[in-house]
């Protein structure tokens, strides 16, 4: 099986806030700032709070041997110094035995030294072990580069600056301390440990050097008590997230338990306490709080927390929803932010992103997320938290999303800095007509309609479950209008697909794409089209094997390679799997799922990037993959749990105390058993398998609580009649 390496110029780990950035060498700063590792270095809240961090050895650069990440706040690496020059015997050795050295009396290889980084909530602990494999003494001086910068995360990708100031150094015993000299960002950096020592190894000794990094922030500074209460709280998080084992293909179990480690270590951990489980988007771009991202990424995951991450994005981006109309940040009354940056250009007010309201997609998943949270616990004080944060919601979306009155939503920036295409596809160039022609904004686009629909459709169901009837009959009497009026308006008889978009002549832009996806899974789509929209969703210049393309090969702006031309998305992709399920095309479904778990398994610790190229899987044996793609993306990381919620077909039901099941597992999927499900106040282990004959079953093994078990397929579904339902009941029945 083939790895593909996605950034292999840079090396990675973090925690929370912390962000450590190096070479492949495990160095920072070695390139220069405009070299390709001009991005490496030590952050703390997207701020460069180290630009230089590298280990000398008698003023050299010791020879790298190894390299490893054994986890996300982790990097190890071994090397040797000093290396040879010269070798011999027609091999990388010496041919004889004579002992030979350096400049410095050094026998070659004498020394081997292992370097561990581990990243903190607030802190970069280093420790450097040196050990003399020579017969003789060796001595030597271990030093330190250090260099401080303050540089934004995204002044170092780009390798620009737009903010600067003089960085002071302060020099003590032991320590170091870079201080910023900008008036604005009172940010300094304190380095304390071993940072010059001469070293004196007999034979075999070995010698064990740690230096302390700490980022001092005054806006929120982060105390030893206070990261140790944070972290606490990640660990009791972790602890209670259901076990997933998948008997039977061990490939797909790795993939997921990956996966799952990745998103347990991407909660921000900032904010008030009820906030701290909130996600970062990505690294090691994306250290920030993105809404839709941390949105997607918990409702997706549900399952697995039981939420609460989920209801930590809630409290988070609800406290940031606007009440104001202000142009600069694309804020409107009700909006919730597209992201949430926390670097210098952030602070300084240099762009919008401090919190950017540039984003359609976000509102609306606040809604989604909130009912599907309350579906897996059923807590009314949950509700009520929220509820009021959710209405604002609609009510923009019903005054301000819906721009010139016709019934659908449109988008367009007032913002000098703000995002062109506010919908599922945010690059500029995302929106095309069927000719090649960006089509400018004002747009609506397909997918828009989508999540509008499902937003009010299922605040009218909990609406009802808070006994507001009315309200939740005029919402679905809404949703209800809106879903004619878009099968009537977007509908392309001749392709049998939505429309991408209508533009702002109300002209339908008629490219075929991946938004009708969302379309599927938001359940906006007529009954009698969904056929037709499946079969175009997995024709050849869509469909590329491991995904559904954002755009058709077929299309004259196709490019496997761009953000959203032709690459493919997991995430998207995960989505599309739940729509099809939801239709009843149980055995697409699968396709997706088993070209998503393919997909992992070619990339280390099975990290799809942030998106992959087009390629298609018949003609090359790799997709591609984004220019400096992210990767961990989190909602990549969840699109795994989703995935098996999609193949599972859970249907949580909290408030009834019910859990509807509906498995459909492929042949190389034979079994699936989740530990530890939590359903309200029960937890449960549920076990779904497939027979000899193909059929799939599910039972509870074990529970605590009252929890029922239903076996039926989604409500919509196309592909059950009556006797499959009833069918399906009886076999719950049989099983108690």
């Amino acid at each position: 099986m083939s790895i593909l390496e996605v950034r292999p110029e840079i090396l990675y780990a973090w925690c929370g806030p912390s962000l450590l950035i190096t070479d492949p060498r495990g160095e920072c700063g070695g390139e220069g700032f405009m070299g390709l590792a001009g991005i490496a270095g030590y952050y703390f809240r997207e701020a460069r709070h180290l630009s230089v961090l590298a280990p000398r050895i008698d003023g050299q650069r010791p020879w790298l041997c190894e390299v490893g990440c054994p986890a996300p706040d982790r990097i190890e690496l071994v090397l040797v110094y000093p290396e040879r020059t010269e070798f011999g015997g027609g091999g990388s050795g010496q041919s004889g035995d004579a002992v030979e050295r350096d400049d410095h009396g050094i026998p070659y290889r004498a020394l081997d030294l292992r370097l561990s980084y581990r990243v903190g909530l607030a802190s970069l602990e280093v420790c450097l072990t040196v050990a003399n494999r020579a017969r003789e003494e060796v001595r030597c001086e271990v030093s330190w580069e250090l260099s401080a910068d303050f540089a934004d995360i995204q002044e170092a990708h780009a390798g620009r600056r737009e903010q600067e100031a003089p960085v002071g150094v302060e020099t003590g015993e032991g320590s170091r301390l870079f201080r910023y000299g900008h008036p604005r960002l009172p940010l300094a950096t304190r380095v304390t440990g071993a940072l010059t020592v001469p070293l004196r190894l007999a034979p075999q000794q070995e010698e064990r050097l740690e230096l302390r990094v700490e980022p001092i922030d005054p806006e929120e500074p982060l105390r030893p008590q206070e990261c140790r209460r944070r972290t606490e709280r990640l660990r009791r998080w972790r602890e209670g997230f259901t076990g997933v084992a998948l008997p039977g293909n061990t490939a797909a179990e790795r993939t997921v338990r990956n996966n799952v480690r990745d998103l347990a270590s991407l909660p921000l951990l900032e904010g008030q306490a009820d906030e701290w489980l909130a996600f970062q988007a990505g690294m090691p771009l994306y250290p920030a709080l993105f809404g839709r991202d941390t949105l997607t990424a918990g409702w997706q995951a549900a399952f697995l927390d039981h939420g609460e991450s989920l209801d930590a994005s809630l409290t988070r981006l609800g406290r940031l929803q606007s009440d104001r109309v202000y142009d600069w940040r694309d804020e409107e009354p009700g909006r919730i932010p597209q992201q949430v940056r926390r670097g210098p250009l952030a602070r300084l007010d240099l762009n919008p992103f401090a919190a950017s309201y540039a984003d359609f997609a976000s509102p609306l998943m606040f809604v989604v997320s909130l009912a599907h949270i309350y579906a897996w616990t059923g807590e009314k004080a949950l509700l009520d938290r929220h509820w009021d944060t959710a209405r604002r919601i609609l009510d923009w979306a019903r005054d301000h999303g819906d721009r010139d009155g016709d019934g659908y939503l449109e988008y367009q920036t007032r913002s000098p800095q703000g995002a062109q295409n506010q919908g599922w596809k945010d690059s500029g160039d995302a929106i095309v007509y069927e000719d090649g022609r960006t089509a400018p904004p004002p747009l609506g686009t397909c997918e828009l309609q989508g999540y509008w629909f499902a937003a009010q459709q299922l605040m009218g169901f909990l609406a009802w479950f808070r006994g507001e009837r009315g309200d939740a009959l005029a919402w679905w009497q809404e949703a209800s209008d809106l879903k004619e009026r878009f099968n009537r308006d977007w509908w392309m008889e001749d392709e049998g697909f939505p429309a991408m978009a209508l533009d702002a002549d109300k002209r339908p832009v008629k490219s075929v794409g991946s938004n009708a996806g969302h379309c599927l899974a938001c359940g906006i789509v007529d009954d009698e089209h969904v056929p037709r929209v499946v079969g175009r969703l997995f024709a050849p210049d869509l469909w590329s094997g491991w995904g559904i393309r954002t755009l058709s090969s077929a299309h004259p702006s196709y490019s496997p390679l761009s953000y959203h031309l032709g690459s493919v998305w997991a995430v998207e992709n995960a989505t599309i799997a739940l729509g099809l399920r939801r239709y009843g095309f149980d055995v697409r479904a699968a396709d997706i799922a088993e070209g998503m778990f393919a997909l992992a398994q070619l990339y280390p610790d099975d990290r799809i990037p942030e998106c992959v190229g087009g390629f298609g899987r018949w003609e090359s044996p790799s997709p591609g993959a984004y220019p400096r793609a992210n990767t961990p993306q989190t909602w990549n990381t969840s699109a795994f749990p989703l995935l098996l919620h999609t193949l599972l077909g859970l249907q949580p039901m909290a408030p009834l105390g019910l859990l509807v099941v509906d498995p459909a597992l492929p042949p190389w999927l034979p079994e699936v058993v989740l530990r530890g499900l939590r359903l309200g106040g029960a937890t449960a282990t549920l076990r779904c398998w497939r027979d000899q004959e193909g059929r799939s079953h599910a039972e509870i093994l074990e529970k605590k609580g009252t929890l029922r078990l239903l076996r039926q397929p989604a409500p919509e579904s196309l592909k059950a009649g009556v006797f499959d339902r009833v069918k399906a009941l009886a076999e719950t029945v049989l099983r108690g």
